[in-house]
């Protein structure tokens, strides 16, 4: 299948859009009634703030929660092209509740080894005696056969 055959997956998401209040920050910049409707992007519906688990429900969402998505809540600002009468500005806040499919960390994205594997593993070490050799006055002396004859310096 190409690229261009590729189905996109429909955004799924429950939005509300919130009116300027004429106010600035830190008082509240935007409201909504607590009549507001939600409205699935998928379906259209709309939806109460006390219906939101019954369009989490609805066989639609369900298709996305049991593909992995889980849900999140988004915000963003956007110029506001019809003004309406509860509207003091030109701005308004859209307020989504979004379906995202969660982040997988991929094990080896570009051929580079992960850390664990590129950082070689210390190695214990059995530290063995030494031989040993016993001199004419009874001394034990380190055998020397590990010094070089090296010039001084």
């Amino acid at each position: 299948m190409s690229y261009q055959q590729q189905q996109k997956t429909p955004f799924c998401a429950l939005t509300m859009k919130m009116y300027a209040t004429g106010k600035k920050a830190p008082k509240f910049e935007f409201k909504a009634s607590a009549d507001s409707v939600f409205t699935c992007s998928l379906t259209k519906k709309k939806y109460k703030l006390s219906q939101v688990n019954e369009w989490y429900l609805s066989p639609e969402v369900q298709k996305f929660h049991n593909e992995g998505y889980r849900a999140k809540w988004y915000g963003k600002t956007e110029q506001n092209e019809n003004p309406n009468k509860y509207s003091q500005g030109d701005t308004n806040f859209v307020l989504s509740f979004i379906m995202i499919k969660p982040f997988k960390t991929q094990p080896n994205v570009d051929g580079m080894k992960p850390i664990a594997q590129s950082i070689p593993q210390v190695q214990q070490q059995v530290i063995t005696q030494t031989p040993q050799t016993i001199t004419t006055s009874g001394a034990v002396k380190p055998e020397e056969s590990f010094d070089d004859d090296l010039p001084p310096f």
